[in-house]
C-alpha cells in the first residue's frame, strides 16, 4: 500500500505528483518493464533519493498512479452525479434518450481530456497488473469503487429517461468502458505524447443504443 498523502506536506505531495506524471510519461514510451527509476527521475527533474523518499519501488509508483487516477475520476464523478441529479430533477419532460446519453458520455469522458501518454499508460498498467497479482488485487478493488459510483449515475439517468439496460448494470458499464478504451487508443494513434485525446461521444452512444430497452412512452 502507498502512504496516506493527506498527512504529507504540500512540498512532498508536489514531489509525488511530479514523479507520478514523470512515470506516466516514461511508461507510455518505454512500457513499465522497460522503464528504469533513473529514467523516471530524469523525466521529473528529481534525484533517485527523492524517488525512494516517496516510493519503495517501481511497483509502488505504479500503484500510486492507479490510486491517483481513480481518486481524480471519483472526484469528477461526484461532481457529475450532483450536476446530473439537479438537472434531471428539474426536468419536467422525459428527455430523449439518445441526446441524454450523448450528454452523459461527453460529461464523463471529455470533462477532462486525457493526454496520449495517459491513455497509453492506462492500458499499459492494466496489462502489467495482470502479471503482478498484488497490484491486480488493488487495481480491481479501486476500479470496483469507481464502477459503483458510475452505476449510480447511469441508473439515475436511465430511470429519468424511461429506459433500462438489457443486461445487468455492471455488464453495461463494462461495454461503455471497453468501447471508450478502444476509441481512445484509436484516437491517440499518431499523435504526440502530450497531445489531448478527443473522444467523439456519438461513436460510443451508437453502440450503446443497442444495449438499452426503451419504455413504450419513451421518445427513443
Amino acid at each position: 500500500m502507498t502512504m496516506n498523502t493527506d498527512e504529507l506536506s504540500p512540498r512532498r505531495r508536489q514531489t509525488r505528483s511530479t514523479l507520478v506524471q514523470a512515470g506516466t510519461s516514461v511508461f507510455a514510451v518505454r512500457g513499465i518493464d522497460g522503464a528504469s527509476i533513473e529514467e523516471i527521475c530524469e523525466a521529473g527533474g528529481l534525484t533517485p533519493g527523492a524517488f525512494y523518499s516517496n516510493f519503495s519501488s517501481r511497483d509502488d509508483l505504479v500503484l500510486a498512479i492507479i490510486e491517483m487516477r481513480i481518486s481524480e475520476n471519483l472526484d469528477r464523478l461526484d461532481d457529475t452525479i450532483q450536476r446530473w441529479s439537479e438537472q434531471l430533477m428539474a426536468t419536467a419532460e422525459v428527455p430523449e434518450i439518445k441526446a441524454l446519453m450523448t450528454q452523459f458520455i461527453d460529461d464523463v469522458f471529455n470533462e477532462k481530456k486525457q493526454t496520449v501518454a495517459e491513455t497509453i499508460t492506462e492500458q499499459e498498467i492494466e496489462l502489467y497488473c495482470l502479471r503482478v497479482p498484488h497490484l491486480h488485487a488493488r487495481y480491481v478493488e479501486l476500479n470496483a469503487t469507481q464502477l459503483d459510483r458510475l452505476a449510480a449515475l447511469v441508473a439515475t439517468a436511465l430511470d429519468v429517461a424511461g429506459a433500462t439496460t438489457k443486461q445487468p448494470i455492471g455488464d453495461f458499464l463494462t461495454v461503455i468502458i471497453s468501447v471508450f478504451n478502444r476509441i481512445a487508443l484509436t484516437a491517440a494513434a499518431g499523435k504526440k505524447m502530450d497531445d489531448h485525446v478527443a473522444i467523439d461521444p456519438t461513436l460510443i452512444v451508437e453502440a450503446l443504443m443497442h444495449l438499452i430497452d426503451f419504455c413504450p412512452d419513451s421518445d427513443g
